[in-house]
This record gives C-alpha cells, structure tokens and sequence, in this order.
C-alpha cells in the first residue's frame, strides 16, 4: 500500500486555477480537465510526494487535494 493524491472534483471546480498542475515533478500525472474545470490525477504515475496537496493546502489555502491510501496492482 502507499499513498497517491485525490482530487475533490467539486472543490477544484469552484477556483479552476490549475495551479498544482505546474508544480507536479512527475510528468503527465496531475492534469486539468478544461471542460470540467478541475484538476485529475494519474493514479498510476502518481509517486505520492505531496507537492500538490502543499500548494494547494498550504499556499493557497485551498484544500482541494488529499493523499489517500491505494493498493499496489497485482501483477
């Protein structure tokens, strides 16, 4: 098990400032859905290193994102 970032939808819709977007290290992983004003996450590329949530929670008081447990895929 380890942790990946979770958007709430709903919250991020509310600002549409696809900041976090900028700061993710990891290419391709934490994107923003113009059509639905949101940011996404890739759970299979995510590393779990909560960059995003710090922008989002820390810097601009936001609180759109979270790191939830995920269980590693079976092969």
């Amino acid at each position: 098990m380890y942790y990946i970032a979770m958007v709430d939808a709903e919250k991020c819709s509310q600002h549409k400032c696809n900041i976090c977007t900028l700061y993710c290290p990891e290419a391709n992983t934490l994107m923003f859905d113009k059509a639905k004003n949101t940011s996404w996450v890739d759970v299979d590329r995510c590393k779990g290193c909560a960059l995003c949530v710090y922008v989002c929670s820390d810097l601009l008081n936001r609180g759109c994102i979270s790191m939830v447990m995920a269980q590693a895929k079976e092969a």
